[in-house]
């Protein structure tokens, strides 16, 4: 059986959605962005009580962008958005302050930048605590080795730590065989937790490295993946993981995934790592058989016409997007079939009218469903000269 052993370190990186259209073309200064709600309507909540932001949201800017864009674009309602936001001419944001729908400040976030370009320290502020990240760097490395941080709660002592990033980026280590097509891939870690009696454990390190099994991937023919199976470890045994996800994956003629299927027996899958290397399965009852999948169409030119969520064979979920020549959305189609009567379903129309400026920005979005405008997105943007 032949094998290629590849080793590198384990990296995230994050992708914005095909279907987000909330960039801003040019080189903006500043940007002030806000909703207004029309015809009494208002921001998604989940719980009487929770704020304009929603129930149990991280109040962190990236998030909240995210979650405002893709409550815009992918939904029939609305989340909340009230922010001011500085830039160099190069993009990077030096200052934003976000606001309640009160026009209350709720934090105020500054940003410093090294020689690089990089990230060098960043400050944030409320009412209720402040706190602050220093990151230290490698040589010409883009992301730092070292953060050190400053919090603060309002009435009490300040807190410092400092945190080694390289600790938690573990050495991975991939095994392909090429004759079954299949990638395995290894973390290379010495991370347990260690009893310390009766439902009771510390972080702990082992005296000696082991490859715990995190991942493998079966390619087909054309070496697309076909099948993830993703393991998570058992925190409390070095030697034991346990399967999390299998995904099977569709593909059309020109690579471009069509399907994505999620599938859950009734049993618990655990495998256990023997002296010779090799991981020995062990099945328990209790699991919960399930099958989700999503579908997606697109139109000639790749973007995405249609996804549609689907579970236990139903349609659970169906989001049909027409755009403009700009590429902007114009157009949704959007079915949510939860605590509905499958013989009563209808999608809901929503549309999106936009107003741009001499940059070709959109300055103004209403959002209108099902024939009325609900909700008016606006952005007030100044431009380096």
């Amino acid at each position: 059986m032949k094998k290629l052993t590849v080793i590198f370190l384990l990296t995230f990186s994050f992708c914005n959605s095909q279907i987000i259209k909330d960039s801003i073309i040019g080189k903006p200064l500043y940007v002030k962005e806000y909703v207004l709600f029309l015809q009494n309507s208002g921001p998604f909540t989940f719980m009487q009580g929770d704020s304009e932001y929603g129930h149990a949201v991280m109040m962190v800017p990236k998030f909240l962008r995210k979650n405002m864009a893709r409550s815009w674009f992918e939904t029939d309602f609305c989340r909340y958005i009230n922010n001011e936001t500085h830039y160099t001419k190069d993009r990077k944001i030096t200052k934003e302050i976000w606001f309640s729908k009160s026009g209350e400040i709720i934090d105020d976030y500054n940003y410093e930048y090294d020689a690089l370009g990089r990230l060098k320290q960043e400050k944030s502020k409320n009412t209720y605590s402040e706190d602050a990240k220093l990151y230290f760097y490698e040589g010409n490395a883009k992301t730092p080795r070292f953060e050190k941080n400053y919090y603060k709660k309002k009435n009490d002592s300040p807190e410092f730590y400092l945190k080694d990033n390289n600790e938690w980026n573990h050495l991975l280590v991939s095994e392909f065989d090429s004759i079954s097509k299949t990638d395995s891939v290894f973390s290379v870690t010495n991370q347990y937790m260690k009893s310390l009696g009766e439902r009771t454990y510390t972080s702990a390190k082992d005296t000696i490295y082991h490859k715990r099994l995190i991942k493998v991937k079966m390619y087909d023919s054309l070496f697309r993946v076909i099948n993830e199976k993703i393991f998570n470890p058992d925190d409390y045994n070095i030697k034991k993981v346990f399967l999390e996800k299998n995904i099977l994956y569709e593909y059309d003629l020109l690579g471009i995934i069509t399907k994505k299927t999620e599938i859950k027996d009734d049993k618990y899958h655990y495998f256990i790592q023997e002296k010779n290397g090799k991981y020995r399965e062990e099945i328990k009852d209790g699991g919960y058989a399930s099958v989700s999948s999503v579908e997606y169409k697109y139109y000639n030119d790749g973007k995405l016409d249609t996804r549609t969520h689907y579970y236990q064979g139903n349609i659970s979920h169906q989001i049909h997007f027409e755009y403009d020549d700009y590429n902007l959305i114009t157009k949704l189609l959007y079915l949510d079939t939860w605590g509905k009567n499958k013989n009563d379903l209808k999608p809901t129309v929503v549309t999106f009218k936009y107003k741009f400026d001499k940059h070709k920005n959109w300055t103004e979005c209403i959002k209108n469903v099902d024939g009325k405008d609900l909700y008016l997105w606006k952005r007030e943007i100044q431009y380096y000269k």
